[in-house]
């Protein structure tokens, strides 16, 4: 399979954004490192677009529309350079993680979405940088925990409401820092990763870096590269919170331990940054 990198202006691919979440991120993401991917394996490369399987649409979506006022302004600009570049939308990809998607209109182009909010498009991770994880390890102090913004989604707040009266889950509405987060996570025995305003979670995957199983609570199910992935093997995905006391109840610390270990491998062999790459060719070969 061979891929064409569309020649889109360079301010379409701006050098910053504005301000980074989650906290400890650095201003790098996912479309900044698919685009390395393909850079770093030229022999996924065409040089002429008449001889390529795909297109791809580089443009920086986050960055654009972070740097636009939350896509308050901008999109005419970025509407008419889409329209010029694309040659034929259907033969068109691009990775875009801002919440809203592109926003604007890219045809029957193919989008990769890392926080899906919608039926259309194909899930990616929504990546942030690794923590610095603690050279000793805390000891599994609870059940499942939960540090984060209960207001961006009403998911969470019925995630709380339903696991209010438990003493061996931790719920704390708000932000500790990045060393208080990575603690708690390591302390409980899984994560629970409710969407937020886009339909993915960055907490999900972090869960996975620290080698703990998370429970993806939204509306749908956005764990990605689910032909190539055994997820039920590392992670639980609800849509109804009122199941959680059931699932918090009824799985073994035995096999919550072996899904973590799985996890760890997972997300380090086939998720993290350089890696993910790989099975989005997987996907673009198999749409052909």
């Amino acid at each position: 399979m061979k891929i064409y990198l569309l020649p889109v202006a360079e301010r379409l691919m701006p050098p910053a954004q504005p301000f980074c979440y989650p906290a400890h991120n650095k201003d790098y993401g996912i479309e900044q490192d698919f685009l390395k991917f393909l850079k770093d394996n030229p022999s996924l490369l065409a040089s002429n677009p008449d001889s390529a399987d795909w297109h791809y649409l580089p443009v920086f979506w986050t960055r654009w529309h972070l740097n636009h006022d939350y896509a308050r302004s901008g999109l005419e600009d970025l509407q008419r350079e889409v329209d010029r570049v694309i040659l034929r939308d259907e033969k068109t990809v691009t990775v875009c993680q801002y919440d809203d998607g592109p926003i604007v209109n890219l045809g029957n182009a193919v989008q990769f979405l890392a926080s899906r909010r919608g039926n259309s498009g194909f899930d990616i991770p929504l990546l942030s940088a690794l923590h610095r994880l603690p050279f000793f390890a805390p000891g599994k102090t609870c059940r499942a925990s939960f540090v984060g913004r209960l207001s961006t989604h009403p998911i969470r707040q019925l995630m709380a409401d339903a696991l209010r009266h438990r003493d061996d889950v931790v719920l704390i509405d708000g932000d500790r820092g990045p060393r208080f987060f990575v603690r708690q996570c390591l302390s409980s025995d899984l994560v629970l990763a409710p969407r937020g305003y886009g339909g993915s979670s960055f907490r999900f995957f972090e869960a996975m870096q620290f080698g703990v199983p998370p429970i993806l609570l939204g509306d749908f199910d956005t764990r990605p590269f689910k032909g190539l992935i055994d997820w039920d093997s590392c992670s639980f995905y609800l849509s109804d919170t009122a199941n959680l006391p059931g699932l918090l109840d009824q799985v073994t610390c035995q096999s919550l331990a072996q899904m973590g270990q799985q996890c760890s491998r997972i997300y380090r062999e086939k998720l993290a940054f350089s890696k993910w790459g790989e099975l989005v060719i997987r996907e673009m070969q198999s749409l052909r």
